[in-house]
């Protein structure tokens, strides 16, 4: 069964892609080819997020990173989250 996060990311996509694979994208910053990161970051609700990292075992600095490096400079924000990794 696919996680919420999961479902999210891939719904436009007609090949659907692992939690894993999207978490290991983001442990080892890399960028993908198409909109899923874009997605993930923006799209999927905060709280489903942050209990997906912790899930993935993806540290919240290594997400905030991850985020700065390629989701903000594309120009796209999330003021949720980005209030988030002030706390």
């Amino acid at each position: 069964m696919m996680s919420k996060v999961q479902t999210i990311v891939n719904i436009p996509f007609k090949e659907n892609l692992s939690d894993d694979i999207l978490a290991d994208a983001i442990k080892s910053f890399k960028d993908f080819p198409d909109e899923r990161m874009e997605i993930l970051f923006t799209e999927v609700p905060l709280s489903d997020l942050i209990k997906w990292c912790i899930e993935k075992d993806i540290p919240l600095e290594t997400l905030k990173d991850y985020y700065d490096r390629f989701i903000r400079k594309k120009g796209l924000s999330n003021p949720n989250l980005e209030e988030f990794f002030t706390l």
